[in-house]
C-alpha cells in the first residue's frame, strides 16, 4: 500500500511540474490583441506614405508597460470599421466615442483616453467676420465620409447628411481641405488635430483658412471593444490608468496638437 502511494505522489509530482511548466510557458507568450486604426486626425495618418500617429504611440506604450498583451495594430476605414470589429478583424477600435453609431453594436467601452474637437473651417478671403459661422447650414459643408459629426446629430449615412446639409463627403480630412481651399465648398468640419499638424507642415495656411469661433463638437475618446475581445475591459482600462498616472497619453496628444486645442 505505501509502494502505491509512493507511486501515486510521485505521478502527481510529474504532473504538476508538467503543469507548471505549461503555465510557465503561457506566461512568457504574449496574448496578442489586435487593436483597430482608420486615418483621422492625429489617431492615425500617413507621412510619406508611411502610417503613423498617436495609435502607434500608444500601442507602443502598452506594449511596454507589460508582457502578459503584445498589441498590434490592424488598419480598417471609417466606413468598415463596424463589420471589421463585429467580424473578429480586431479585439478593439482604438479611438472612439459611443456616439460614433456604437449603440446598437454588441460592444463595450473602455475608459476615457483623451478628448477630441471638430471645428468649422473657412476660407479667410470669404469670411466678414466671425458671425459668418453662426448659421453654417446655409453653406455648403465638406466632411468626410463615415464620420459623425455634432451638428447632424452624429448621424453619417451619405443620403441624411447631402439632403439636410448639403454636405459632400470625401475620402479622408486632407481631401477635405483641399477641396475647401480649391472653392468646392465653403465651409469644413476638420479635427483639431489634423488643423494642428497642417499648421506644422504649412506655415501659409493660417493666412489661408480661418477657424470658427466654437467647437462642432468635442469628443472624449475611449476604445471601442468586442466582447470576444483578447483582453478583458477591466485589465485594458487598468492598462490605460497606468499609461495616465504616468502622463504618457496626456503628453504625446499634447505634442501631436501642438498650442491648437487637443
Amino acid at each position: 500500500m505505501k509502494q502505491m502511494f509512493r507511486w501515486f505522489c510521485t505521478l502527481a509530482g510529474i504532473a504538476g511540474c508538467a503543469l507548471a511548466m505549461v503555465g510557465a510557458a503561457h506566461a512568457t507568450t504574449p496574448i496578442t490583441v489586435k487593436v483597430g486604426a482608420y486615418e483621422y486626425g492625429v489617431v492615425y495618418f500617413f507621412e510619406d506614405k508611411n502610417p503613423t500617429g498617436f495609435a502607434f504611440e500608444m500601442v507602443s506604450a502598452l506594449n511596454a508597460i507589460q508582457s502578459t498583451y503584445y498589441f498590434e495594430l490592424v488598419e480598417t476605414s471609417s466606413r468598415r470599421r463596424y463589420s471589421d470589429l463585429a467580424s473578429g478583424m480586431f479585439d478593439m477600435l482604438l479611438l472612439e466615442s459611443p456616439d460614433w453609431g456604437w449603440h446598437d453594436q454588441n460592444v463595450v467601452y473602455s475608459n476615457q483616453i483623451v478628448t477630441e474637437h471638430d471645428l468649422y473651417v473657412a476660407r479667410r478671403k470669404d469670411i466678414p467676420g466671425a458671425g459668418w459661422f453662426n448659421d453654417v447650414t446655409k453653406h455648403t459643408i465638406l466632411g468626410v465620409l463615415g464620420f459623425h459629426y455634432g451638428f447632424a446629430n452624429f448621424k453619417a449615412d451619405p443620403d441624411y447628411l447631402n439632403a439636410h446639409f448639403n454636405m459632400s463627403l470625401l475620402y479622408n480630412e486632407q481631401q477635405v481641405l483641399d477641396k475647401l481651399l480649391a472653392g468646392d465648398g465653403d465651409v469644413a468640419v476638420l479635427s483639431a488635430g489634423f488643423l494642428a499638424r497642417g499648421f506644422q507642415r504649412r506655415p501659409e495656411l493660417s493666412n489661408q483658412i480661418f477657424m470658427g469661433p466654437k467647437q462642432v463638437s468635442s469628443s472624449h475618446l475611449l476604445s471601442v471593444m468586442s466582447y470576444d475581445s483578447a483582453i478583458s475591459v477591466a485589465d485594458y482600462n487598468a492598462l490605460i490608468n497606468i499609461l495616465h498616472i504616468q502622463g504618457n497619453l496626456a503628453e504625446i496628444w499634447r505634442k501631436l496638437h501642438g498650442d491648437l486645442l487637443g
